[in-house]
């Protein structure tokens, strides 16, 4: 009896351990590579590596520079005009004088028709205030200096600490955990953005190309929205020190406010009664 011949596609069977051995070596490669790839891609999308160490040293030599400018400058005073507009309209265009002391004491006197309208002063503890119009009552107010603000004069909320750095001609630094130096790309110069933890951007400063040149500032509530923003627009020196000779601050919405300095005095004597102003009698 003949044998049967076997089917012409029959081939012979391969022993069943090698092959489940080649499987199981390309499920292993192809796991090896699958997780690689999967790890590189998270480190570069959940994970961006953080600025470069050059940039962040960079960063922190402007801050540097920016606190220590004008740093002798302890007390000064200086005489000049300001305008303020409110919604457009020009509310206030009188002459102004002002005494400034270390980092904290200031005095301001605004004079209507040359007689001395409204006064304010901060001793670093309290901020006081004096109001007189003619046929009314005075007006005096003595509250925490932390809690003073000029709005009520020119309608945008500027701490008195500020307005003594600016009149100064030196930039307030809001505390921060991060600094960062950025190009800017509208116009030539730099911009140095500082960031709070949980806060997001609280102060931008824009420099010029040679990033020792403050052009401007702003500052930043938690919602990002801008609560003002000053601009030198004109320097000068003074034995030494560099002060503005006209200073712009806006709340970029319905408020501008203008300073023009006619004199400025560096290095002067100054007394405590200066920046106390006492209840009228």
């Amino acid at each position: 009896m003949m044998s049967r011949p076997f089917p012409l596609n029959h081939q012979p069977k391969r022993p069943i351990h090698a092959s489940l051995s080649q499987v199981m070596l390309i499920a292993v490669l192809l796991a090896v590579v699958v997780g690689c790839s999967s790890i590189g891609t998270g480190l570069s999308r959940d994970k961006p590596e953080p600025p470069d160490a050059a940039a962040r040293a960079e960063a922190q030599a402007v801050l540097a520079t920016l606190n220590s400018h004008n740093v002798g400058l302890k007390n000064f005073k200086g005489i000049g005009k300001i305008k303020v507009w409110q919604n457009g309209d020009l509310t206030i265009d009188e002459r102004v004088a002002w005494i400034g002391s270390e980092t904290s004491k200031i005095s301001i006197v605004l004079l209507i028709g040359g007689y001395p309208a409204v006064k304010m002063a901060s001793d670093g503890k309290w901020f006081y205030y004096y109001e007189v119009a003619a046929g009314k009552k005075p007006i005096y107010k003595k509250m925490a200096a932390s809690d003073a603000s000029l709005k009520r004069i020119i309608s945008i909320s500027i701490q008195t600490d500020d307005v003594l750095s600016l009149l100064a001609g030196r930039v307030p630094i809001r505390e921060h955990h991060s600094a960062i130096l950025e190009q800017q790309e509208a116009a030539p110069g730099y911009v140095l953005v500082l960031k709070r933890r949980w806060w997001g951007v609280t102060e931008k400063i824009y420099l010029d190309e040679t990033k020792m040149r403050v052009r401007q500032v702003e500052f930043y509530n938690g919602s990002d929205a801008l609560i003002y923003r000053a601009r030198f627009d004109e320097m000068q020196t003074i034995v030494g020190y560099s002060v503005p000779v006209r200073l712009s601050i806006s709340n970029g919405h319905d408020a501008d406010f203008e300073l023009y300095v006619h004199r400025f005095w560096a290095d002067i004597a100054v007394s405590p009664s200066m920046f106390v102003l006492n209840p009228p009698e």
